[in-house]
């Protein structure tokens, strides 16, 4: 046996190895396989591998590394898989192992250092805010950020949300709920509309909004590339301004973030050994709802007015499968008057944007978001709604007729509510 990896992969999943029965019905699914058509790219043959180096007989190389870091975590397998083995845990276990080994990429510890700074990211936003006009004159037509042109990149607000709100928002009339707001990097430095369309909502139905200060990334995105000692400040940040005991949830509008404080903390605290860290992640978790439930509790039709158009929803994988939300957006917007919805062909596959992934293989993530972009066209919709930004980015980035608008869903519940 090799003792390369005797820490951190907890016992269960090193034997859940042995449960893969070779069917392959992983990789009927798997949207990279389904591009690349390799076994090495497959999730079985990915297992066999992590089997071959968890039994000594494989020393993990390079090629190892980078084999397993194609792959979207999109949880399709491990939702497929008839032997039960969570492919998507034993994965991200095994990048982490990886690290004390192969470190980063400098494009990723630049990136992973600025989200799990709590004030170099608001010093580098303030800074982006004030030079993004000149640098956006200088960049070149033609370029792209993985599959992404450049004139598609989302701007940046004007202020961070959190900086337009007080810390308590108090509702419109009496108080019928009380909730904390994790708002998540995306909707604070970019996306604004999204916490403003949150905030109108909730203060609309009554309920008082807590925006903690000191809130920091979620920390997920560095979960996943395997550098789970980086993320530690921002869990235990995150953990210590979030007190769960006083409130009805702690809501979430983006699925990664959702992701992360309902399921990730506790797993990932516990396989390092913070068990009581891990404790406290799990009293909050089960306060966490997506904001499509936590709505989900209230009766909205008769406060909404028509919004004429045709929409069709995208199930991001954190949401879908993490959090298992599928029917709470779906229903939201089925309520709101002259919004015809309709269902497009394989709602529930991953639109290849996968974090970092479409920037790392941008071939592989153009072929899979180009089947997301062919079933939303089939649609014949004009609006794209998603409850993950990174997925806005990437069907937005990719589509080429602007006509079709890609937003939140609570945006479209605003304009109905306004």
């Amino acid at each position: 046996m090799s003792n390369f990896l005797n820490i951190m992969i907890p016992e269960e999943l090193k034997e859940q190895v042995h449960n893969c029965i070779r069917c392959g019905l992983c990789m009927s699914t798997c949207p990279v396989y389904k591009q690349l058509f390799f076994e090495g790219a497959s999730p079985r043959g990915k297992i066999q591998l992590i089997k071959k180096v968890l039994e000594g007989k494989l020393e993990p190389s390079a090629n190892f590394a980078r084999l397993l870091g194609t792959c979207l975590l999109c949880e399709t397998c491990t939702v497929t898989c008839p032997s039960g083995v969570q492919l998507d845990r034993l994965m991200k276990a095994m990048r982490a192992e990886l690290l004390s080994r192969f470190s980063l990429p400098w494009e990723k510890r630049t990136l992973f250092n600025l989200l799990s700074g709590s004030r170099l990211l608001p010093f580098c936003m303030f800074w982006g805010r004030t030079l993004e006009n000149p640098l956006r004159f200088l960049l070149p037509s033609q370029g792209r950020v993985g599959t992404i042109p450049f004139s598609k990149l989302p701007r940046l607000n004007a202020r961070p949300l959190i900086s337009q709100y007080p810390e308590v928002v108090r509702p419109d009339g009496a108080r019928v709920g009380r909730v904390l707001y994790f708002v998540g990097c995306a909707t604070n430095y970019l996306s604004e509309n999204v916490g403003r369309s949150v905030i109108a909502i909730l203060s609309r139905l009554g309920v008082e909004v807590i925006i903690p200060r000191g809130q920091m990334c979620c920390g997920f995105p560095i979960c996943l590339a395997g550098a789970r000692k980086a993320a530690l400040k921002n869990i235990r940040r995150n953990l210590q301004v979030f007190d769960p005991t006083t409130v009805d949830a702690v809501i979430v509008d983006c699925a990664t973030c959702g992701a992360a404080l309902k399921e990730e903390y506790p797993r990932v605290l516990e396989e390092m050994g913070e068990g009581k860290a891990a404790e406290a992640a799990r009293r909050l978790g089960q306060k966490v709802l997506d904001i499509s439930q936590y709505l989900s509790r209230f009766d909205l039709g008769k406060n909404l007015r028509p919004v004429e158009s045709r929409v069709t929803y995208h199930d991001p994988c954190h949401l879908l499968r993490t959090q298992k939300v599928k029917e709470e957006p779906r229903s939201l917007l089925k309520g709101i008057p002259g919004l015809e919805f309709v269902e497009m062909e394989g709602a529930d596959l991953c639109c290849g944007g996968g974090g970092t992934f479409q920037v790392e293989h941008p071939e592989v993530a153009a072929g899979i978001t180009a089947n997301k972009i062919q079933a939303i066209l089939e649609t014949r919709a004009d609006l794209v709604a998603t409850g993950c930004p990174g997925c806005r980015l990437q069907i937005h980035g990719n589509l080429k007729d602007d006509r079709i608008r890609v937003v939140h869903p609570v945006e479209l519940l605003a304009l109905a509510l306004s």
